[in-house]
């Protein structure tokens, strides 16, 4: 009977101290949860994440180019790189310096007014190294053809993505590098998908063309300089079922200077000039070294929109461009409403806003 009752006590002795036991491990898994939930909280998790974040992306030289986070500050040399970064910000206000601060036409004064107090830091090639300094930017975006700037970049410490974008697919290429820097390769994916939506559309309507009205289109600054098959102007043309008249046309250069009794013997039927030419539709249609021209003996020379920013531009909005020259050159394929349905429909996507007709001067 005493041998009984001493292995009773043991028993309840035992089952004590495992009660007790799994008491203080219950304890310690809630105390640790709490420590985790406190971290959570506290972003303690996020911070030890950011310490070894870091993005690597290549651009269109190549280059690999390795930012330790997202860029924050960025600096623009021309307007059509500055632009992927807006385009992808859906705004100016990660914009610290502007190349070109006049071309920038009417558009940030709608959807990013803040550009308009960014340092100007100089113009295309002309970049002032200090006044960059002063900005402190994370990141520098410029043209590929600005390729000699990047080593004065590397000088003093600011890492550039260099950027083709003077066809379809590398302004695509460019948005997908440019979202990858600012972190933000989602809203990137977006806006490539709104663009590819446009283009397909169009160069599927194109299909349909059977008669390919010969166009030239002229730059800004001359009205003897002409785009060449290196430009997206080209492809436009092309791809909207015209028939570049410079088809082939071999330059070194971008905008090539020609003579009159060139453009006469290519005889275009259509003649585009640019929103930001220094002449106008009169001045080629008053002309009288025109006068035998086909486009200007039937009056169809236009200006190629937009008022607030430049459709012929390699940027993510030349799908609008796009849009428009086909309908200005097959509107029984593609109407005046179908037009401003797409431009709407990518403002509307892009900044969050639409503008009239009469503002983006679409007559």
């Amino acid at each position: 009977m005493i041998i009984k009752k001493r292995r009773n006590t043991m028993n309840k002795r035992t089952k004590n101290l495992s009660i007790i036991l799994m008491s203080f491990m219950i304890l310690g898994l809630l105390m640790g949860c709490t420590n985790n939930s406190e971290k959570a909280s506290t972003g303690e998790t996020s911070v030890e994440k950011s310490e070894d974040f870091k993005i690597v992306v290549t651009d269109h030289l190549g280059r690999t180019v390795e930012l330790p986070k997202a860029a924050e500050k960025i600096v623009g040399t021309h307007n059509p790189s500055m632009n992927m970064a807006v385009v992808v910000d859906g705004g100016g206000t990660k914009i610290a310096g502007f190349g070109k601060k006049d071309k920038a036409f009417g558009l940030y004064d709608e959807i990013a007014p803040e550009i308009n107090d960014v340092t100007q830091i100089g113009k295309g090639k002309e970049i002032n190294m200090e006044t960059v300094l002063t900005v402190k930017p994370d990141l520098v975006l410029l043209p590929v053809r600005f390729k000699d700037q990047i080593q004065q970049f590397t000088d003093i410490g600011v890492s550039c993505i260099a950027l083709e974008v003077e066809k379809f697919d590398s302004i695509k290429d460019a948005l997908t590098i440019v979202g990858q820097a600012l972190g933000n390769e989602e809203r990137a994916e977006e806006i490539i998908s709104l663009f590819d939506q446009k283009i397909n559309k169009i160069t599927n309507l194109a299909e349909q063309v059977a008669d390919k009205p010969s166009v030239i289109m002229l730059s800004g600054s001359s009205k003897t300089q002409v785009s060449t098959d290196a430009m997206l102007q080209n492809q436009i043309i092309k791809t909207a079922g015209g028939t570049n008249v410079t088809e082939g046309f071999q330059s070194d250069e971008l905008w090539t200077e020609v003579n009159i009794e060139q453009i006469i013997k290519w005889n275009p039927e259509i003649i585009y000039i640019p929103s930001y030419a220094d002449y106008t539709v009169e001045d080629i249609l008053n002309d009288s070294e025109w006068s035998n021209i086909s486009a200007v003996q039937n009056k169809k020379v236009y200006v190629f929109p937009s008022s607030l920013e430049p459709w012929d531009y390699p940027t993510a909005s030349a799908s609008l461009g796009l849009c428009w020259a086909f309908n200005n050159m097959h509107p029984d394929l593609y109407s005046n409403n179908d037009l401003i349905t797409d431009v709407d429909e990518y403002y509307q996507s892009v900044y969050g806003t639409t503008f009239s007709a009469e503002k983006l001067g679409l007559n």
